[in-house]
């Protein structure tokens, strides 16, 4: 029998420890940047110099090696999240105090959804600390780049195939087991908890955003201090790709993290409406929480966009007036986004809303 107390506590189960795996990867980024710019600047004892001698080798299998099972570990947790999610969408059927929740819909692939991009995020982190090993091991760059690409190939060959098998064992289940009673305080105390864990998700989510971008600015102030022999890859390499690389993966993780901001800011709206009709969390150019929040988000990904065009395109980087305008658009633009994806969702989720309140016409 599906029971929805058990389908609950591991869906919100589930949401927590993912949100523990995106800190855990924040906290190796991090780290493994103090460290690679400690290392730099000789922090190393001369008992370790052969680990200088080898650095990027080094730093990049202890980048790649928790990147990869951590994204294992997030395809496993993206699994078992699509069969609750649907057996939780069956429990929903036939209840007259909630619009019943699609099945098909939940069994279905979400490329914009919250756990695929944070796996991506890891993919490609792994992917790129691989390209770094094999330059560090002498491979030429296209054979580097395969070995990265064919990494992250790889491992979304396995994430669609947790994805397949999870919603093919759930819908048999649904199929052959019946439902369990589902009563309406069940159903609020799940909405309420999922309320509570999307925003602490908003506010992991900035935070990871912070770790990546700082953790970067520190490694590139590193890389400038490279002397020719002291480690595994040539000074003149590092310089010429390293910078692009690095601003380039902050700029993809500021993208990723502003999307799934915006997908966990609609779940929330959906919730609140879902407790409690007449409100109005989509109501836009309202100063709230989670537009700050997206704020600091905004502002993360236009200051990597700024560096990431100042070295791509070597004429801006000495036109200050124009990067400030694009800078000033891109902020725009992402606020625009914003509002726009509020009005939206806003309009989507119309039949949760209840009819305002009619004032009382006084006796005349």
């Amino acid at each position: 029998m599906i029971e929805f107390a058990t389908a609950s506590r591991e869906f919100r189960s589930l949401i927590g420890r993912r949100r523990e795996l995106q800190t855990l990867l924040g906290s190796v980024f991090a780290g493994l940047g103090i460290f690679l710019q400690n290392t730099l600047q000789g922090g190393l004892p001369e008992s370790l110099g052969s680990v200088k001698r080898h650095l990027f080798a080094f730093y990049a299998a202890l980048l790649m090696v928790p990147c990869l099972i951590l994204a294992l570990r997030m395809a496993r947790l993206h699994g078992g999240l699509v069969l609750n999610g649907i057996l939780i969408a069956r429990l929903t059927q036939g209840r007259d105090f909630v619009r019943p929740l699609s099945v098909r819909y939940a069994a279905k692939h979400n490329y914009f959804g919250v756990s695929f991009l944070q796996f991506v995020l890891m993919d490609l982190i792994a992917g790129f600390s691989t390209t770094i090993l094999a330059l560090a091991l002498h491979a030429r760059m296209a054979v580097a780049l395969a070995a990265g690409t064919s990494i992250v190939v790889a491992w979304m060959a396995l994430y669609s195939r947790f994805h397949r098998r999870a919603a093919r064992f759930a819908l048999a289940k649904v199929e052959a087991e019946p439902c369990g009673e589902l009563g309406k305080e069940e159903w609020e105390a799940h909405i309420s908890g999922s309320l509570e864990d999307a925003n602490q998700g908003l506010n992991a989510d900035v935070a990871f955003l912070g770790l990546i971008v700082f953790s970067v600015f520190e490694t590139l102030s590193g890389l400038g201090q490279m002397k020719a022999g002291e480690t595994d890859l040539a000074p003149a390499l590092i310089l010429r790709h390293g910078p692009k690389a690095y601003v380039g993966l902050m700029l993809v993780t500021c993208l990723m993290g502003m999307v799934g901001y915006l997908r966990v800011r609609v779940a929330i709206g959906k919730f609140s409406l879902m407790l409690d009709p007449t409100d109005r969390p989509f109501k836009p150019l309202k100063l709230t929480d989670s537009l700050l929040g997206f704020l600091i988000v905004a502002f993360l990904f236009t200051v990597s966009l700024h560096l990431l065009l100042g070295l791509l395109v070597p004429s801006l980087e000495r036109d200050d007036p124009t990067l400030l305008i694009i800078d000033g658009i891109t902020l725009v633009a992402c606020f625009a986004a914003e509002q726009l994806t509020l009005v939206v969702a806003g309009r989507h989720h119309r039949d949760l809303m209840a009819p305002p309140p009619t004032p009382a016409r006084s006796a005349s």
